[in-house]
C-alpha cells in the first residue's frame, strides 16, 4: 500500500503536539501510532462504509452493466457479491491499517476460479476489479469529506487501494497461466487417452462416436496405426512426431499419439513416407472402430522388422513370412540342431550367409557372387556343402522352406 515517492511530510498529531514524518515511499500507517483523534475519524470513515454497503452494491451493479459486457452471464445478485467482497477489503484495510497479505492474495485467487468456471476471461475480471476500485474510491472520497478524514490518509488510501488492484492483476494474469497450462495437460492427457483406448482395442463405441469429432477423426474414413518403440527422452519423442507429421503432411500437433507398454502409437491419414531415420511398423488402412487389429499387426511388424535391421516405414507385405521365424518353439529347435547340427563351426557363417543370399537373389548364383563380391563358383560350392551336410534339397520346396526358415532364424 505504497504512497508514491515524494518527499516527506510533517503530520502533527493535535492532541501530542508531536509531529510524525511520512518516509519515503510511504505505507499506511499503523493504526496504533495515529493520533486519538485520527483514530475516531478513521473509525468513523469505516461505520460510514459499513452503512453504505447496500448503497454502494446498487451502484457497483450500475456502473458493471453499463460499462463491462463481459459480465452480461453474471447475475445481479453475483455482482452485488462482488461488491460487498471490496467493501470488506476496504473496511479490512481501514481497520487495521495493513498491506495486503497472502491471505488476501488467496480470496484473490479464489475469485479467480469462481469467475474462470463462470467463464468469465481474467482480462474481464481485472478490468472488473479496476471500475470497482475507481468507483470504491470515488465513494470513499465522499465520505472523507463527511468524517474530514487528513489528506494525507485519504492518499495513503488511494495509493494502496490502485496497488492492490495492480496485485490484483498481477494474480489473475497468473491463475491465467496456470489454468491455460493445466487445459493443455487435460486436453493432451485427453488426447493419449482417447489414442490408446482406441489402439488397445479398450474404447467403448459410443465414447467413439463421442470424441471422435473432438479430435478431427472421422468414422467414415479409414485410417493407418503405427508402431514404434518407446522414444527415451523427450527430445527423441519430439523428433518421431515431427519426422511423422512431416511424413504425412500433417502439423505435429494434429496426429494422436500414445504410449502402450513399450510401444508409442500413432493414428496417421495415410502410410508415412520418406521415413529412413526412423522405424515404424505400419498396420493396414482400417476404420476407426477396428484400428486396435491395424495397431496389433503394426507391431507384429515393428518388432519383426527391428530384429531383421529394417528402418523405414514397414508393412506386413515387406517382411512377408518373416514374422513366423521369430515364433519360438521347441520344434524350432530340434529342426536347427537336426540341420545345422553338422555344420563345421568353422565354415558355418560363411555358408549359411552365402546360402541365405543365394536364396535372397531367387538362387542366382551370379547375383549372390555380385553381392558377397567372390566368385559364382564359390556360391555353388558353398551350397552344395549345405545340401550335404544339412541334409536340405534347395530343389524341394518343403526343403527350401525349412531352409529359409532356419537361415533366417540363426540370422
Amino acid at each position: 500500500m505504497a504512497i508514491n515517492d515524494e518527499p516527506a511530510v510533517d503530520i502533527v498529531h493535535d492532541d501530542l503536539d508531536v509531529p510524525t514524518r511520512w518516509p519515503h515511499r510511504r505505507r499506511m500507517p499503523d493504526l496504533a501510532t495515529l493520533p486519538p483523534t485520527t483514530q475516531h475519524t478513521v473509525a468513523l470513515a469505516v461505520d460510514r462504509l459499513r452503512e453504505s454497503v447496500d448503497r454502494w452494491a446498487e451502484l457497483f451493479l450500475q456502473v458493471i452493466r453499463e460499462q463491462l459486457p463481459g459480465y452480461a452471464m453474471l447475475s445481479d445478485d453475483e455482482i452485488r457479491d462482488s461488491a460487498h467482497g471490496l467493501i470488506d477489503t476496504e473496511v479490512a484495510e481501514l481497520t487495521s491499517l495493513r498491506v495486503p497479505d497472502d491471505a488476501l492474495r488467496g480470496q484473490l485467487e479464489g475469485l479467480a476460479m469462481r469467475r474462470a468456471s463462470q467463464g468469465i476471461s481474467m482480462a474481464t475480471l481485472t478490468r472488473a476489479y479496476q471500475i470497482g476500485s475507481r468507483e470504491l474510491l470515488a465513494f470513499m472520497d465522499d465520505i472523507a469529506a463527511q468524517v474530514e478524514l487528513p489528506g494525507e490518509l485519504l492518499l495513503a488510501i488511494h495509493d494502496s487501494t490502485w496497488e492492490f488492484a495492480n496485485e490484483a492483476a498481477s494474480v489473475f494474469a497468473r491463475v491465467q497461466r496456470d489454468l491455460a497450462a493445466e487445459r493443455a495437460r487435460f486436453d493432451a492427457e485427453r488426447r493419449a487417452g482417447f489414442t490408446r483406448g482406441l489402439l488397445g482395442g479398450t474404447l467403448p463405441p459410443e465414447q467413439l462416436h463421442l470424441e471422435a469429432p473432438l479430435f478431427s477423426l472421422d468414422e467414415r474414413v479409414p485410417y493407418v496405426a503405427l508402431a514404434m518403440a518407446q522414444p527415451g527422452t523427450d527430445a527423441e519423442a519430439d523428433a518421431v512426431r515431427r519426422a511423422i507429421a512431416s511424413a504425412v503432411h500433417l502439423p505435429p500437433n494434429r496426429l494422436m499419439f500414445a504410449g502402450l507398454g513399450a510401444f508409442l502409437g500413432c493414428i496417421a491419414p495415410a502410410v508415412p513416407t520418406a521415413l529412413d531415420d526412423h522405424l515404424v511398423g505400419v498396420g493396414p488402412r482400417t476404420p476407426l472402430e477396428h484400428l486396435h487389429e491395424s495397431f496389433d499387426e503394426a507391431v507384429i511388424v515393428f518388432e519383426t522388422a527391428q530384429h531383421f535391421g529394417m528402418s523405414g516405414a514397414v508393412a506386413l507385405e515387406q517382411v512377408g513370412p518373416r514374422p513366423l521365424v521369430l515364433q519360438a518353439s521347441d520344434i524350432g529347435d530340434r529342426l536347427y540342431t537336426r540341420h545345422f547340427g553338422r555344420l563345421n563351426p568353422r565354415t558355418a557363417d560363411d555358408i549359411t550367409l552365402t546360402v541365405r543370399v543365394y536364396l535372397e537373389c531367387d538362387q542366382r548364383a551370379a547375383d549372390a557372387a555380385a553381392r558377397l563380391t567372390v566368385h559364382p563358383n564359390t556360391v555353388r560350392y558353398r551350397v552344395g556343402r549345405f545340401e550335404d551336410l544339412t541334409g536340405l534339397r534347395l530343389r524341394s520346396t518343403e526343403d527350401l522352406v525349412t531352409a529359409w526358415w532356419l537361415l533366417h532364424r540363426a540370422r
